[in-house]
């Protein structure tokens, strides 16, 4: 039975691999095919497949200026990845672990087994990618395709988690809401992003290719704009803060997907704040109505806003980070900030909705039971 549930976890975490690598193996050497390469090497669009597959999983890498044969000094990072890359490994993996639960249905053993198999994977992909002017992360490489492995591979039945899905679900609002701020201004300041788009010039390929990549990152300028118009703001960069009452920009890189960022302060924005209290009130008042236990509610509560804030710092991290060059570390919603102001709003909503609420109750309770006493 163990045999048994190692080949198949090995079979099925190699077909995840392949299910996301070679689709990303054609496009890489059909870019090499059309814009070539500065060395003409074979070796370039195997190494950028393996970049591919461990960008979709978040792995950032390290930028070397080459010195000699053997040594390297980094002179960058790519630690900013789109998010919605995230999508093609989870699809592959929920495709592929279900014959694994088949195997070996009871307990965690299965997920544990099938994320260790496949971040193997990762590592020997992250190795055999190396370059000394470009490299993942050898480390990091295993540890975040195991942690996408494993939490891809959770089933959740219709009832668990049901108040932390119904807070994620209205972060998901929010977030819509912050894209549709982003449509606007991109709309609002077309022309500056068809000044960048001209200047550009990547060409056909080169533009499908380029308009592609802007929209995978879609996930992370809407999170960097939720933070704006939250009010916390978010940066472009070293020494740069741009929110509602700060704006601190030297400039922009040639990015038309950039031409929507703000020109200057609005101040009005900064009310915005107020929404965190309100998804988290929101999440309250349902627990409120679901629960009639105090002691219920309160632990549901804290699991959930707990679990939501866990998310969100680690969202958020992912979503910002450095962009080619230490001038432009870093780039991103300013994650920790946000994570503040959501931390203090969730406990807002625990004194308002939880606890002021059974304090009241207990007290006018207390009250009447007095006042029927000196009655009698």
């Amino acid at each position: 039975m163990v045999t048994r549930a190692l080949g198949v976890s090995f079979r099925q975490a190699l077909r995840s691999v392949a299910l996301t690598l070679f689709p990303l193996a054609f496009v890489a050497l059909f870019t090499w095919a059309t814009a070539g390469s500065a060395s003409g090497n074979t070796t370039d669009p195997i190494r950028a497949t393996g970049w591919l597959w461990l960008g979709a999983h978040c792995v950032p890498f390290v930028l070397h200026s080459q010195s000699g044969i053997s040594s390297s000094t980094q002179v960058g990072a790519l630690s900013i990845l789109p998010l919605s890359g995230l999508l093609f490994p989870i699809w592959a993996i929920r495709r592929s672990f279900p014959k694994v639960r088949e195997v070996a249905p009871r307990g965690f053993g299965a997920q544990l087994l099938f994320a260790l198999w496949y971040a193997l994977f990762a590592a020997l992909i992250a190795l055999a990618s190396y370059s000394h002017q470009v490299s993942a992360s050898i480390y990091l490489a295993p540890v975040f395709s195991f942690l996408v492995a494993l939490a891809s591979t959770v089933k959740l039945t219709p009832g668990a988690l049901i108040y932390f899905r119904f807070l994620f679900y209205i972060f998901l609002v929010a977030l819509g809401t912050a894209a549709l701020f982003y449509t606007l201004s991109l709309a609002a300041h077309w022309s500056i992003v068809k000044s960048i788009g001209i200047v550009i010039t990547p060409g056909i390929v080169g533009g499908f290719l380029y308009t592609l990549i802007q929209i995978l990152y879609l996930p992370n300028i809407a999170l960097a704009a939720l933070g704006y118009i939250s009010s916390t703001g978010f940066t472009f960069g070293a020494h740069t803060y741009i929110a509602p009452t700060h704006f601190l920009l030297n400039g922009i890189s040639a990015i038309p997907a950039l031409g929507a960022l703000p020109t200057g302060k609005h101040a009005l924005l900064r009310y915005g704040v107020a929404l965190w209290p309100i998804i988290f009130l929101l999440a309250v008042a349902l627990i409120s109505r679901s629960v009639n236990s105090f002691r219920k509610r309160q632990s549901e509560a804290i699991a959930s806003f707990a679990l939501f804030l866990v998310s969100l710092a680690l969202f958020g991290y992912l979503a910002s980070g450095e962009l080619l060059t230490p001038s432009l570390n870093r780039v991103g919603v300013r994650w920790v900030e946000l994570l503040i102001v959501a931390a203090i709003s969730a406990c807002t909503a625990l004194i308002v909705g939880i606890y002021a609420p059974a304090l009241a109750k207990k007290l006018f309770a207390k009250k009447f039971s007095r006042s029927v006493v000196e009655h009698e």
